[in-house]
């Protein structure tokens, strides 16, 4: 029996958008059911309008574990740290509850507008190999560096400039962020740049070499903690400037976030009804085309 098998748990967090998380969770499992152990289905404890995930819990049974926390953060932080002591106050930190959970090898951490297209959880699993996590690494196209050709992913490791030289880049080829880095650049630890992250929009990390160093157990900040400039931020800078590595693995040819208008960010729909209707329209159609669903 191959070992990996059931060696993955499933993080999700799902703010509105019931058709696209159903379409996320369906591929992904019909692709990837065979490595996967548990779906944490995490409902926010507000949503932008009534949305019905029932039968989407209804359909995993047993697979799914559902909660909601009882405090919404969106995207901010827990305003006094020493709150996060607390469970009530931490498990609202976006992906804690499953992180502290889950008792499996590995976390597939999944934003819940993403279309499955292939297995890519088996080329994460074979991919990883000594690695903290795999996934697409840094927000690039917002990345100074990026754009002055001193940095991609693959090399994000080898390009290690001091403070100076970051504030600099970012006035040189100035992007849609970079007038918050004097604010969320640290100036004794600059590295790694304030796009670089592990993307949660279809990540996998290694829990077993993660959590030691993670909230609440460790000094590095919660893996969904919306710090500096975006979720994970933080606690990939800390997880690298503790040794840990990360493999970059563009996963396109696997999986399409954001699908439907294949917009970067699904964000925009939060903000946009007319978008937020036209996107789960799509959703359910899908649903009924390929998985015979019913409203």
């Amino acid at each position: 029996m191959n070992p990996l098998k059931s060696s993955v748990d499933v993080a999700i967090n799902a703010y509105g958008k019931p058709y696209q998380t159903a379409i996320t969770l369906y591929t992904l499992m019909r692709h990837s059911g065979q490595w996967i152990n548990r779906i944490y289905f995490v409902e926010e404890a507000k949503q932008p309008e009534p949305s019905n995930f029932q039968f989407i819990l209804d359909h995993f049974g047993d697979k799914i574990v559902h909660y909601k926390p009882s405090i919404w953060l969106w995207t901010n932080n827990v305003k006094f740290p020493f709150l996060l002591k607390f469970k009530k106050f931490r498990h609202a930190v976006r992906y804690q509850y499953p992180w502290e959970m889950s008792d499996q090898k590995y976390l597939l951490v999944l934003h819940n507008d993403v279309y499955f297209k292939k297995d890519l959880v088996k080329e994460y699993l074979e991919g990883i190999g000594s690695a903290s996590g795999i996934g697409r690494i840094g927000q690039c196209w917002g990345c100074p560096a990026y754009e002055a050709k001193l940095c991609y992913p693959e090399i994000y490791t080898e390009y290690k400039p001091p403070y100076p030289e970051v504030l600099q880049l970012a006035k040189e080829y100035p992007q849609s962020r970079t007038h918050a880095y004097p604010r969320v650049v640290d100036p004794a630890a600059p590295w790694p740049l304030p796009e670089c992250r592990l993307n949660e929009y279809v990540a996998l990390i290694d829990l077993e070499k993660t959590k030691n160093d993670t909230l609440p157990l460790g000094k590095g900040a919660a893996f969904g903690a919306y710090d500096r400039l975006d979720v994970g931020v933080k606690w990939f800078a800390d997880m690298n400037n503790m040794g840990h590595t990360f493999k970059h693995f563009d996963y396109d040819p696997y999986a399409t976030h954001s699908w439907v208008s294949l917009r970067n960010a699904g964000h925009d729909a939060m903000f946009n009804k007319d978008l937020y209707k036209h996107e789960e329209a799509v959703a359910l159609q899908v649903l009924k085309d390929e998985f015979g669903y019913q409203d």
